[in-house]
Formats: structure tokens, C-alpha cells, sequence
């Protein structure tokens, strides 16, 4: 088995590892077990999530694919989406404005240097005042899918100062709550003015809380608009360093969705097969 060349990428301190299969490299491995090993940290690469480029499906310039850590495939990842627009950029695959095809749907890119722009959507209906038990206490949640990423946003007045312990242990109960039979990513938001927001993701697949969450920043921001607290556009400060989100509103509805933020190379080479060979019956740490 050949290696395979890859290249990481960080998004505001979400990190990924993309692949170009438009020649069908990963076919003969299997995208979900080649995600499963080599985004294990410690034991291959590590990394947030898997992103395979492949050829267009919808008439955009090429097609992206998002593979958990724990192998699941989902539809979207807002900040993936913006490192591989560069990626695509400084390849040649796409101008300085792309289109890539998504199974969350078109998202439209936008690159200028290290700093990328993408347009998203809402693709559900936002849900407000959702009462959960979670971790023995009463919690409120509103949800919404961006981009057909599917997000709560559940307001904790000291989320910038949360122990890691205490947001992954709530999380991870609201996660994996009864109401949510396909799982859903949570957001910790805490506004600090009308024009800026602090939250912190605890995601699923990845199954604890990561730097950064591009669409968990969009749904953040425009249940905050709704319940009256920000103003577009919204500065969210996460882990990794800032995201920005612009929007227009009409009434309860969003449009001209907008997310923006930094998205840097880190390494480029090859994957070498025993960085997705070893056995995941070994003593593979958890993914953290």
C-alpha cells in the first residue's frame, strides 16, 4: 500500500487533515476506517476531522467530504470548509471565489490570504426554550441545523472560565440526551456585548470539546440575535482565537449568512500505511 499524501490545516484552532481522492486514492482503504486511525492523536496524525476533497457532484468546483474521528461522516464543517478553500486555492483546484458541494449543501467561499469568508445557511428550523435534563440539572437549549450540522446553544454566564472537565461532562450529557436520537453539537455561549459572544463546542464524533466551532459560531450567533443580545456583526471569541459572523435579518428569519476567520497550513507530506494500519484493538487513547 503506497503512502498517502496529506496536508493539515488549522482553522482557528480547529485542525484537519485534507486529502485530495479526486483520483480515488483513499477508495482501496475506506474513508471512515482511514479516518478512524489517522485522526487518533498519539497514536497517527491527530486531528479534529477528516477532509476528502473529490470531484464536483453539483456543478461546483470540486466536492467536500467530512469524516469524523469516529469514523461517522457528517454533512458540513464551517471552519473545514474555509481551510479547504484555501487549500483548493493554493492548488489551483479554484479561483480566489469557489463553490464547493456539500451533502449540507453548496457553500460559497471567499479567500483572501490566510483569511477565508464562507457563506452558510439554516437549513432547519430554529427551535427555542427546549427544557433538558442534563447532568442532574434543568438546562434550556435552542437548536438549529447550519449548513446541515445540527446545534444547541445553551447560554452558561461563566463559559469563557469553565473547567474542560465541566464542559465536556455537560456536553457530552446533552449530546447524547433522548431528545437528540442523532446527536447534536453543544455550544456554551456567553455574551459579553452587543457585538460580542465567548462559546466553547463540545462536538460529537469527536466526542469532547474542541478550539473552535465554525457553524456552532453561526448558530450561536443568531439565536443571540433573536433573544435580543447581539447585533451583526458578531465577534466569537472561542479557545483557538476569534471567529467573525455577519447576517441580515429578516423578522425571525436569517439571510446572507457570512463566516469568517483565519485558516493556516501546518505540515504537508505523506501518510505512511502503518499510521492507519496499526489495530484498534491496541491501547489508542482517547480522542482529546
Amino acid at each position: 500500500m503506497p503512502p498517502v499524501p496529506f496536508t493539515k490545516m488549522s482553522g482557528v484552532g480547529n485542525d484537519f487533515i485534507i486529502v485530495d481522492n479526486r483520483a480515488g486514492i483513499l477508495n482501496t482503504i475506506g474513508v471512515h476506517l482511514f479516518a478512524r486511525r489517522v485522526c487518533t492523536r498519539r497514536m497517527s496524525l491527530g486531528a479534529d476531522q477528516l477532509m476528502v476533497i473529490e470531484p464536483p457532484t453539483a456543478g461546483g468546483d470540486f466536492s467536500m467530504r467530512t469524516i469524523n474521528p469516529d469514523g461517522t461522516e457528517v454533512k458540513m464543517c464551517g471552519n473545514a470548509s474555509r481551510c479547504v478553500a484555501r487549500y483548493a486555492h493554493a492548488r489551483g483546484l479554484a479561483g480566489t471565489r469557489m463553490t464547493i458541494d456539500t451533502p449540507g449543501g453548496p457553500v460559497y467561499a471567499w479567500v483572501a490570504g490566510d483569511e477565508v469568508r464562507v457563506q452558510l445557511q439554516l437549513t432547519s428550523r430554529i427551535e427555542r426554550d427546549r427544557a433538558l435534563v442534563a447532568d442532574g440539572d434543568r438546562h434550556v437549549a435552542h437548536t438549529v441545523d447550519v449548513s446541515g450540522a445540527p446545534h444547541a446553544v445553551v447560554y452558561l454566564p461563566d463559559a469563557s472560565t469553565a473547567s474542560r472537565d465541566a464542559i465536556h461532562r455537560l456536553g457530552a450529557a446533552i449530546r447524547h440526551h433522548a431528545d437528540f436520537p442523532q446527536g447534536i453539537n453543544v455550544n456554551f455561549v456567553q455574551p459579553l456585548d452587543r457585538h460580542t459572544l465567548w462559546q466553547r463546542t463540545f462536538e460529537r464524533g469527536v466526542e469532547g470539546e474542541t478550539l473552535a466551532c465554525g457553524t456552532g459560531a453561526v448558530a450561536s450567533s443568531v439565536i443571540s440575535a433573536l433573544h435580543g443580545q447581539v447585533d451583526s456583526p458578531v465577534r466569537v471569541r472561542v479557545l483557538g482565537g476569534d471567529l467573525r459572523v455577519s447576517f441580515e435579518r429578516q423578522g425571525d428569519g436569517f439571510d446572507a449568512l457570512f463566516l469568517g476567520g483565519g485558516a493556516r497550513f501546518v505540515v504537508e507530506g505523506v501518510v505512511h500505511p502503518e499510521a492507519w494500519e496499526w489495530g484498534e484493538t491496541e491501547a489508542a487513547p482517547a480522542h482529546a
